[in-house]
């Protein structure tokens, strides 16, 4: 599948070079085998020059660089990047990297591993490597093939374009009303809340056909059982999930982590909520290509028999 890898940049030089040293430990983007797109906000405290540095130091291959000519926010910016790589250059696969993730050096094989296997079903929407669970390395090695259904952060994943066709009009929408013309960190929460999110979820809910994964009504979790107009996030991420529960497109990652999350501190996080989502207990291990499988096996129960659920966080 023709492959676009794309990295999000907008200050913080020093998480963005941590972000390229990842990538470049993956020989899938050293071989060329994926394009690689850098996106750089525009706007105040960008440092795209700084940016732009770091991309010719670091010497990773790449195809295109996007500057925006002003502050798009991550919202307009991670829409706008699946509008072109999709609808106007019409890659068939998108892999969204943030600045804010060390990727390990068989990250990009076991991503595409996954993507390729996911194929097989029509109720995949997306997937990631990329998991919060802890244990030596001796104690994860024997479940890299397992997979888990997820609702966790995304802050890196992949979808295709068949999945962004089905929920490109909800995101579309959402950017015309609430994103336009005002700054991201300023847009209209409570608005968002009752009419655009409560709206999406009283629509009825699409029922994939064909070959699906149908797992058991125990191991789904709802995203958003309750939209409580006072808190629920509003972010474009959050109607990404709407959009996704509502298409009956489930996301799948790894039981074991193939990257880091190191984001303790930005627009959504800071080392208290960093702390409080669970992501200081993360394995930083890395795997050898020769132990990356080729095909996985879904994981509903933990070894007691309790369901798995993943909330919204």
């Amino acid at each position: 599948m023709r492959t676009a890898v794309c990295t999000f940049g907008f200050g913080r030089p020093d998480h963005f070079k941590r972000m390229m040293q990842g990538l470049a430990g993956c020989p899938e983007i050293i071989n060329e085998e994926v394009d690689l797109h850098h996106y750089l906000d525009g706007g105040e405290h960008s440092q795209q020059v700084e940016l732009l540095k770091v991309i010719e130091d670091c010497g990773i291959p790449y195809k295109k660089i996007v500057q925006r000519a002003e502050n798009f926010g991550v919202g307009r910016q991670l829409i706008g990047a699946r509008r072109e790589i999709f609808d106007e250059q019409n890659y068939e696969r998108m892999i969204l990297v943030e600045d804010d993730i060390e990727a390990g050096p068989t990250f990009m094989t076991a991503l595409l591993r996954l993507s390729d296997w996911a194929e097989q079903y029509d109720d995949v929407g997306t997937v990631q490597v990329w998991n919060v669970q802890s244990g030596t390395k001796q104690q994860l090695e024997g479940d890299l093939n397992k997979v888990v259904l997820t609702n966790r952060h995304f802050v890196t994943y992949c979808l295709t374009k068949k999945t962004w066709d089905l929920i490109s009009p909800s995101l579309y929408d959402y950017e015309k009303k609430y994103l336009l013309g005002r700054d991201y960190g300023k847009r209209p929460h409570r608005r968002i809340r009752l009419f655009q999110m409560r709206k999406m979820l009283k629509a009825p809910k699409r029922q994939p056909q064909g070959n699906c994964l149908n797992p058991p009504a125990e191991a789904c979790s709802h995203p958003f059982p309750k939209i409580d107009y006072r808190r629920s996030p509003t972010s474009q991420d959050a109607i990404t999930s709407i959009a996704l529960y509502q298409a009956g497109l489930h996301r799948l990652t790894t039981e074991v982590s193939r990257a880091f999350y190191f984001g303790e501190t930005g627009i959504h996080c800071t080392p208290e909520v960093y702390r409080q989502m669970g992501f200081h207990l993360q394995g930083h291990h890395t795997w050898d290509l020769d132990s990356e499988p080729t095909s996985f096996e879904l994981k509903y129960q933990d070894k007691e028999g309790n369901w798995l659920h993943s909330l919204y966080r």
